[in-house]
């Protein structure tokens, strides 16, 4: 009888507790808000404030399968990146031969290494250890790597949760020093989507260094077939 009444008061206890609703997944959110399946990107690279070369690029994504044709200028045309997640190669049209890249590398002299462009999942890589309250609808993030496999070990990202995208992202080692910072903007397309428009990346341990990225023409989904996401496709 006493276990009975025991049980009893714990469940009307339970009962009468008040139920947190959860946060959002701002780790999704951010995923979701930079997914997309295809753009046009222009890549311009700076080196003090005057343009030092710039790239004129075909985005396509699958999931987690990314592959980037280069249609301009002329001596870079036919050029091709595939990354499956965790490996990346690209085929030089000039030897007609396909190459491993480590994701580490600068991508094409620029600010940006391959994995900044072409491994974008933070909720794979990362977890939420902070957020703060910003002014209006801004929400500061801090994420922490899951593991020494990624990049950056910290990074704080400028979250509006008005319209639910990053407005700034700063990586840093794991000494703690910031090593690189990419600022977005964002437009709506004639369907009325918001889409990233603009993506600066700066090295910050590079002196007067800026990389400028332009998206258009962007697209949520896309309808290339699987086989045009695979190693043996590169070439054709």
């Amino acid at each position: 009888m006493k276990t009975i009444c025991i049980i009893s008061l714990l469940v009307l206890l339970a009962g009468n507790m008040p139920v947190y609703a959860a946060g959002p997944d701002y780790l999704s959110l951010i995923d979701e808000a930079l997914y997309i399946e295809y753009a046009d990107i222009k890549m311009e690279v700076y080196k003090n404030d005057k343009l030092l070369k710039y790239y004129q690029i075909e985005f396509y994504r699958k999931e987690a399968k990314m592959r980037m044709e280069f249609v301009g200028p002329a001596v870079e045309k036919g050029r091709r990146m595939l990354n499956d997640e965790s490996n990346m190669w690209m085929y030089m049209p000039r030897t007609s031969k396909v190459i491993k890249l480590p994701l580490k590398q600068a991508f094409m002299g620029s600010d940006a290494s391959n994995r900044d462009l072409m491994r974008l999942a933070f909720s794979k890589d990362y977890e939420l250890t902070g957020s703060e309250q910003q002014e209006g609808t801004l929400v500061q993030l801090e994420l922490k790597a899951k593991d020494l496999s990624v990049s950056y070990n910290k990074v704080i990202v400028l979250f509006d949760s008005q319209r639910g995208v990053p407005l700034k992202q700063e990586m840093f080692a794991l000494s703690g020093k910031l090593i690189k910072t990419i600022d977005y903007a964002y437009d709506k397309q004639s369907d009325g989507t918001l889409y990233m428009s603009e993506m600066l990346i700066k090295d910050e341990l590079l002196k007067n260094s800026l990389t400028k990225m332009y998206y258009e023409n962007c697209k949520r989904r896309q309808e290339k077939p699987s086989v045009f996401f695979t190693l043996g496709s590169l070439k054709q």
